[in-house]
């Protein structure tokens, strides 16, 4: 038997938007016969707010904040956090003033979460809109990407990475989604694990995790695009182990 790992923005819904209803439908019967778990960098108000109640429920277990947070229908397993320094706040703030992104700011753009720091320049409280001109722009001129490795040189005990279209994902070391994969092998030994993840290459939110797992035998790390891209590898049914 396999075991699914999904991660969220990208991979299951559209980016910070609610799972369309005809994937919830589709990806909702799917889950009735198979045992999968989220893997997300987003808190579990935010899993909330984008999944139907349904399918959050057929969860074996919501991995939320980069793993730093384990939910299972609803009860707290685990969670990890951690005190971010100052100085790494502050550059934060001089990143936010500095920056050469000529539209609109919007807040919440230093997000504490369990076990992590979600950086947007933008500020996640940003229109829909104004969240694609940003990442139409940051992919012109690189931002997040010069800020990531200048971030990672100055704060080597933090591990940073590219999430979504707006964001940075700032982790002490051990605390990004690499330790799911540890946790998963734990407490399913035998079976196949195969995750799902829309940033599984190097610099994205979902490589260290992706990574972790492929240094574990009887795994799969599947790359894709979007939610009906995860529906048509599903519906191929290629995954589950050959008796």
């Amino acid at each position: 038997m396999a075991v699914y790992v999904f991660d969220m923005d990208g991979t299951l819904t559209p980016a910070r938007l609610p799972m369309t209803a005809e994937f919830a439908a589709d990806f909702y019967e799917w889950q009735k016969n198979h045992k999968c778990f989220i893997a997300t960098g987003s808190d579990l108000k935010k899993v909330k707010e984008q999944l139907p109640q349904n399918v959050v429920d057929s969860f074996s277990g919501i991995y939320s904040s980069m793993g730093n947070v384990l939910t299972v229908q609803g009860e707290v397993v685990y969670e990890r956090n951690f005190k971010p320094e100052p100085e790494l706040l502050n550059r934060l703030e001089q990143y936010r003033q500095e920056t050469a992104y000529p539209g609109t700011l919007y807040s919440n753009y230093i997000e504490e979460r369990v076990g992590m720091i979600n950086f947007s320049i933008l500020g996640r409280n940003c229109p829909f809109e104004e969240r694609n001109k940003y990442g139409i722009w940051d992919k012109e001129n690189c931002e997040r990407l010069k800020i990531a490795g200048e971030l990672g040189a100055s704060f080597p005990q933090y591990d940073v990475s590219i999430g979504g279209t707006i964001s940075i994902d700032i982790t002490p070391k051990g605390f990004g989604k690499g330790q799911i994969a540890r946790h998963l092998r734990e407490s399913c030994p035998n079976e196949k694990l195969v995750f799902f993840g829309d940033r599984t290459f190097k610099g994205g939110n979902d490589y260290e995790l992706a990574q972790a797992l492929l240094r574990l035998s009887n795994t799969q790390v599947v790359q894709v695009a979007s939610p009906e891209e995860v529906l048509m590898h599903l519906k191929n049914n290629r995954f589950e182990p050959k008796s």
